[in-house]
């Protein structure tokens, strides 16, 4: 398995993944916008140079990140976020996940930047940054339909 950068080749299957990765998140409490608009964002990323790095192997992509220094308007230091880290749900038993978080964790290294990490604690991928990437958990995110 190798990480590589991001080509416009990709393009279709980034956008492809994107999709499934937020209707894998949000399927139980939000809808989602039709797959027309993640080729928008897709875009996006490209148009404002965020990193976005694929995990393949012999060709066949397993998943990819999207990262960027975040410089939060100018409230805090910048960071290094990644803010998105997908695998397709056949390939999360292999070390794609942990390559491409090791990957952003050299990149904020190089950048001499802090990290911000996000994983999803049913695929535990939490466990596997706190296990490998000595992260400290700042917040946890909840929510829910407001019933007052």
């Amino acid at each position: 398995m190798k990480l590589r950068q991001f080509t416009l080749d990709d393009y279709e299957e980034i956008v492809n993944m994107y999709y499934e990765f937020n209707k894998e998140i949000f399927s139980s409490n939000r809808s989602i916008s039709p797959k027309y608009f993640y080729y928008k964002q897709v875009i996006d990323w490209i148009n404002s140079n965020k990193h976005i790095i694929i995990a393949e192997n012999k060709g066949i992509i397993y998943g990819f990140s999207m990262c960027f220094i975040d410089e939060f308007n100018g409230l805090t230091n910048p960071i290094y976020n990644c803010e998105i880290c997908y695998i397709k749900p056949e390939y999360r038993k292999t070390k794609a996940g942990y390559m491409l978080y090791k990957n952003g964790e050299s990149m904020a290294n190089e950048l001499g930047l802090n990290i911000l990490a996000n994983g999803r604690v049913e695929n535990g991928v939490d466990k596997m940054i706190e296990k490998h990437f000595n992260l400290e958990s700042m917040f946890i995110n909840f929510e829910g339909v407001y019933n007052g």
